[in-house]
């Protein structure tokens, strides 16, 4: 088996994460403010590597959800959107972003402004302007594509829309991991990605960064194992933001990840931008496969997506998978809007994406495949 579907969820594991998850199910839980149980606070170290990773002296302003749908969910609604609220965001988005803000908009509390590409398969900045001038209150953005790998230079865009009084929200999902996610120097206000992709940590777990300059509404409420006294859910950060019993083995699989990351994470990315350049550059060689997005993209992100011609998607990525042992995805994944800009509608793509796992020999393999499913 080759697994080259990482854009979706790294695979395997960083090394550590899967002995700290075991050992947290074998130990007496320790859960803050709920349990006796001595040991290192795992969540408050969780916490304090996230703010590491992103280049943030407070470690209190890192959220810990479920995952990225999760940690955007909280971050649009819980800015009240209301009255017809203007909100910018691009046509590269995941329905994480889109739904909750289709949703918004279906009940009138705010009006959408989605900003296309340019003809380079950037944002387009004429738009993205123009947009800007009927006063957004938030402006959202995809940091990296998830299906060309584009990465955005957010931060002149996000300059401009704090100017303009918005709010900024990142989605770093796929970015995470990849390259340096610093949102002070990114103009970025709130941040919300997950800990399975790029940062090959457990399933269960996202991140939302939240600026001190920002307060949330309180979406989620409940118990919170602190200040069990109040009728209303607490108001500091990052508690704020938290309710229920947190997820410790997905979140002690994660500090693991942070670790092997903080260690290998150059090198990682090092082999992932050379595979990424060795698949590109072999697909380009194949006829009938029409490859979307640059060489530069696939070495940044790991991802290329591509077509076959005279083959439906999803029976290419089946075909690839029973009769070749490559794990892949097809669609539209999850990004409905980007695939009417760069001409992959209404089927979408078949997509590789790349890890630090992967080896030149999987790669050769790939393209061979592709290559026989090509002719």
């Amino acid at each position: 088996m080759i697994y080259l579907n990482n854009a979706a969820c790294g695979w395997p594991k960083a090394p550590g994460v899967i002995e700290a998850i075991h050992l947290a199910m074998e130990s007496p839980p320790f859960l803050p403010g709920r349990s006796d149980a001595t040991g290192e606070n795992v969540v408050v170290e969780c916490r304090e590597r996230l703010a590491d990773l992103l280049g943030i002296n407070d470690h209190t302003r890192i959220v810990v959800t479920s995952g990225a749908t999760h940690s955007l969910n909280l971050a649009i609604l819980g800015l009240g959107l209301r009255n017809g609220a203007h909100v910018v965001t691009t046509v590269t988005e995941h329905n994480s972003v889109l739904r909750p803000l289709n949703h918004l908009a279906e009940r009138g509390d705010i009006r959408i402004t989605i900003i296309g590409l340019d003809a380079f398969g950037n944002i387009d900045i004429e738009s993205f302007e123009s947009a800007l001038k009927d006063e957004p209150k938030l402006v959202a953005v995809n940091h990296m594509s998830n299906v060309t790998g584009r990465l955005c230079d957010v931060g002149p865009l996000f300059r401009k829309a704090k100017k303009a009084g918005a709010v900024t929200l990142l989605d770093a999902s796929q970015s995470i991991g990849r390259l340096p996610v610093h949102p002070v120097e990114l103009c970025a206000d709130l941040v919300a990605f997950n800990g399975y992709k790029g940062l090959h940590g457990p399933l269960g777990i996202g991140v939302l960064y939240v600026s001190p300059e920002i307060e949330l509404d309180r979406v989620l409420v409940g118990g919170t194992g602190i200040r069990s006294d109040l009728n209303l859910h607490p108001e500091e950060m990052p508690t704020r933001l938290e309710a229920g019993t947190p997820n410790i083995p997905a979140i002690a699989g994660l500090v693991a990840a942070l670790k092997w990351h903080k260690a290998f994470g150059q090198d990682n990315n090092a082999k992932v931008q050379r595979l990424g350049r060795l698949l590109r550059l072999g697909l380009d060689e194949i006829p009938k496969v029409r490859v979307f997005g640059s060489v530069e993209d696939c070495e940044n992100s790991g991802i290329v997506s591509f077509t076959v011609d005279g083959w439906d998607v999803d029976e290419a990525r089946m075909i690839l998978q029973e009769s070749f042992g490559i794990i892949c995805r097809s669609g539209l994944h999850c990004a409905p809007l980007i695939h009417r800009a760069i001409g992959s509608a209404p089927d979408g793509t078949i997509r590789l994406s790349i890890s630090n796992q992967n080896t030149d020999d999987d790669i050769g393999q790939a393209i061979e495949a592709i290559r026989r499913l090509a002719t």
